[in-house]
């Protein structure tokens, strides 16, 4: 294909998911460790707050399914796996330190340092990691076959030094 070539939604959408279960693959197969797309994460995130109002949704909800129908399947056993899959997976992919600060009734507690969201960035008043969150909200949903919900309360958006999430789990 030529770099001017114009693909069909379709198209496209089957090109992005060959990619990224190609990439997947040499992920699990550790070959892989991807910190080179960091910054073309951060690019998608800012041009998706600028085409939509409702963007944190959006990258909300991408990173839960993108958790849920491409990463789950692949992580063997139940909840202590699925944490330390995620510490792993977020270090290996550049997306930061994640550490699993704590659990009580129901709600789960993780603090990520260098996020490839918002580290470093000005604040802006808001908190930005909204693909983070859906991330963790998809692994935890998958391998506990419950609705989990999980909010930012800390961003570098904030003008914070770390992010933290509360997964809480809804009965």
């Amino acid at each position: 294909m030529s770099p001017l070539e114009v693909l069909s939604g379709e198209k496209m959408i089957e090109r992005w998911e060959n990619t990224i279960n190609k990439e997947l693959d040499e992920y699990f197969a550790g070959k892989k460790r991807g910190k080179e797309s960091v910054m073309s994460k951060r690019a998608i995130i800012y041009s998706l707050e600028w085409l939509s109002v409702g963007y944190f949704s959006a990258l909300y909800m991408a990173g839960k399914k993108y958790a849920k129908h491409a990463l789950a399947e692949r992580i063997k056993g139940k909840l202590p796996d699925a944490h330390i899959f995620l510490v792993k997976f977020f270090s290996d992919m550049g997306f930061g330190k994640l550490v699993v600060v704590g659990a009580q009734n129901k709600r789960y507690v993780y603090r990520l340092e260098h996020c490839s969201t918002c580290w470093e960035m000005p604040p802006v008043g808001k908190p930005v990691c909204f693909f983070e969150a859906g991330l963790i909200a998809g692994i935890l949903e998958a391998k506990l076959g419950k609705r989990v919900t999980v909010n930012e309360t800390l961003c570098g958006g904030l003008g914070d030094n770390c992010d933290e999430f509360i997964a809480r789990i809804d009965e």
